[in-house]
């Protein structure tokens, strides 16, 4: 698990303008759908989107997904965005569990 969260972080980092693009508008997004009508903030959407970004990269990669998202390297940009909006609304809604509206 280790290494697969170590290629996580590689490829983020590899892609940072879109990792801090897509993981605002992913958190922006889960937090809106988990908690409507909550004005969060910037930084909680971006933690919120960041951390999503990296767990649904996390389960790309550990369910060993990768292979066939690079088959359709045309669509890897909506395939990130897509995997990190299911992270950061996992994260928003453990949020939201522990701390609700």
């Amino acid at each position: 698990m280790r290494e697969t969260a170590e290629k996580v972080v590689e490829y983020l980092q590899g892609n940072l303008i879109a990792t801090v693009l897509i993981g605002f508008v992913a958190g922006f997004l889960a937090v809106q759908s988990v908690m409507p009508g909550k004005k969060g903030g910037v930084v909680l959407y971006f933690v919120v989107g960041i951390l999503g970004a990296f767990l649904g990269q996390f389960a790309i990669l550990y369910f060993d997904l990768k292979g066939y998202l690079d088959q359709l390297a045309d669509f890897r940009l909506l395939f990130d965005l897509l995997a990190a909006y299911a992270g950061a609304f996992v994260f928003a809604s453990v949020i939201h569990f522990f701390k609700p509206l």
